[in-house]
């Protein structure tokens, strides 16, 4: 019993990615705590950004500016399965847009390399994002 302790323990490190470190960092998201989950030469493709994040501070700058629209942005995992080095999170987002709380839904695809995030694949509905936060997805151009 104790190594199942220990495994759930591991898992839940500062360093390195899970499903439980996902749904523990989107609860209370913070930019800064990115860099223990990814590694330094991550890509990230988002919805609605010709351009993928490449490495580590072009990654949590996306965060922070989807953050900068939605302070109060949360997700909340819905389901998960893997494949190989391949996790796929299904989530629900909860924040305030322009016309007021809302709910949407989307899912990341995520490489891991090491036990960290390699590279991620965010998928949602950009037009729903901007009606309901009434602004254009923040990374996506000038």
């Amino acid at each position: 019993m104790n190594e199942h302790v220990n495994t759930t323990e591991a898992n839940l490190t500062p360093r390195g990615f899970s499903v439980e470190n996902f749904a523990q960092f989107w609860a209370r998201p913070d930019p800064a705590l990115v860099a223990h989950a990814v590694t330094n030469d991550v890509i990230g493709h988002w919805p609605g950004s010709d351009e993928p994040a490449r490495g580590l501070t072009a990654y949590a700058e996306r965060i922070a500016r989807v953050l900068e629209v939605v302070p109060d942005l949360r997700l909340d995992v819905i389901e998960h399965a893997t494949n190989g080095d391949l996790l796929f999170i299904r989530w629900r987002a909860h924040g305030t847009g322009a016309r007021g709380p809302f709910t949407m839904s989307g899912m990341d695809r995520i490489r891991l390399r090491d036990g960290r995030v390699a590279e991620n694949v965010i998928v949602f509905d950009t037009r729903r994002f901007e009606e309901l936060v009434g602004r254009p997805v923040p990374y996506a151009g000038p």
